[in-house]
């Protein structure tokens, strides 16, 4: 007689068939592709569908702001919650890691096996200075989750919402929603207009968001948004 097995179940398999708007999959959608084409006379590269594997996991990106605005106890914030995406990782999930202000900087490449030592080194070396650029943040977690064929895949921007340096944050995070990707916001600032910034943001890229004041927070507020 077997024995139950006990604790948490695994992932059920980590690839399924999607239909994609590209010719790189293994098999033509027909149904796909002729309800793109429409009534329009002449094909276009643009209509063909195809079908083929995609995995089930979890791809995330996380923005670490690293402005001057933001600059202190904040870097205990993004370690612990850094450490704490690295632990929730399953099978098939990728994580990458980038800090910004008015540049961008890829601490930790979109990986299914990141580094995590690597990470809390590099974000240790951050300084913190210059201005937000928000806008610049989100397009470059929308290039790293391009490459990935993730079914899920969430952006978790560390920040307090205020671009002091920026173009319109917002059509960047609408973009992350047509790009199949949730954009959740972590509130590192508790005055008002700040947890407004990043509520329209959150609301903006069909995410949430939640108060990240204290390191020890991480955790919780992680499971809040991605639970």
């Amino acid at each position: 007689m077997s024995v139950p097995r006990a604790g948490v179940p695994d992932r059920p398999g980590t690839r399924r068939v999607v239909t994609r708007r590209d010719p790189t999959g293994t098999d033509v959608d027909l149904d796909a592709t002729l309800a793109a084409r429409g009534a329009e006379p002449h094909w276009r590269a643009e209509h063909v569908h195809t079908r083929g594997w995609r995995a089930t996991g979890r791809a995330c990106v996380l923005l670490v702001d690293a402005s001057g605005s933001v600059a202190g106890d904040e870097l205990a914030v993004a370690v612990l919650t850094a450490a704490a995406l690295g632990q929730r990782m399953r099978p098939g999930d990728e994580l990458a890691v980038v800090a910004f202000w008015s540049s961008a900087v890829l601490l930790q490449p979109l990986s299914d096996r990141p580094r995590a030592e690597l990470v809390t080194d590099r974000l240790f070396d951050l300084k913190g200075g210059g201005t937000t650029d928000l806008d610049l943040a989100l397009r470059t977690a929308a290039g790293q989750l391009a490459r990935s064929r993730a079914a899920a895949r969430d952006v978790l921007l560390l920040s307090d919402g205020m671009p002091t340096d920026s173009p319109d944050p917002l059509p960047a995070a609408t973009a992350l929603r047509r790009l199949g990707a949730r954009l959740h916001v972590l509130a590192l600032a508790d005055e008002p207009e700040s947890v407004g910034n990043c509520a329209l943001l959150a609301a903006a890229g069909g995410g949430r968001s939640a108060a990240l004041q204290r390191p020890t927070q991480a955790p919780a507020a992680l499971r809040t948004l991605l639970d």
